[in-house]
């Protein structure tokens, strides 16, 4: 539980890599799914979809926002 914790402390901070992201993401029952080309989708049932480019192993700001956005869509921050 205080990984969980540390990892969502890191992507409010916006300085999650991406293979935390994934870890976190996992840890809170989202499944991913292959997308079109170089991205990825991942679903959880009750939330939106976060589709993610896979390009770096950096993920960008503007795509950490939008986790953030939904895992606040679904009461988990």
């Amino acid at each position: 539980m205080v990984a969980k914790e540390k990892l969502l402390g890191k992507l409010q901070n916006l300085t999650l890599k991406k293979a935390e992201l994934a870890t976190l993401l996992n840890g809170l029952g989202f499944i991913r799914k292959p997308g079109k080309g170089s991205h990825e989708k991942w679903v959880k049932k009750g939330f939106p979809p976060v589709i993610l480019a896979t390009h770096d192993k950096e993920v960008k700001p503007y795509q950490l926002r939008q986790v953030i956005q939904v895992l606040k869509l679904g009461g988990i921050l």
